[in-house]
């Protein structure tokens, strides 16, 4: 019961990450999503935090395919480096609530924490 519930939650993951990576890669400097121009030399913001992105991906697919301690320390390893690429672009993002951003980063990071591996 408990791996079919992990199961699907890494499932529900990946595809979240999917979608949001089709959604951050189709952005260009002048969408609406992007009015700065990108805080890193003119680049997409979105851009530096595709790599962290597809590696919680792939790790989220390799936990699901085998379920082990090793792939679930991968797992979270990789959800933090996530969280924390994203920690830098509070200010790159317009409509922004810094101190509400970073909270949701802490917050998202403890419960990372909280999952076991069991």
């Amino acid at each position: 019961m408990m791996k079919t519930l992990r199961k699907n939650r890494v499932k529900k993951a990946i595809m979240v990450c999917g979608v949001s990576a089709l959604m951050l890669m189709g952005c260009g400097k002048e969408d609406a999503i992007n009015p700065l121009g990108g805080c890193f030399g003119g680049a997409v913001w979105t851009d530096n935090i595709l790599d962290e992105l597809t590696e919680w991906e792939a790790a989220a697919q390799a936990y699901s395919d085998n379920p082990t301690d090793e792939n679930c320390n991968r797992y979270k390893e990789a959800a933090k480096d996530y969280l924390d690429s994203l920690k830098g672009m509070a200010d790159c993002v317009p409509g922004t609530n810094k101190a509400e951003y970073d909270q949701a980063i802490k917050e998202a990071k403890a419960e990372v924490d909280r999952e076991g591996c069991d």
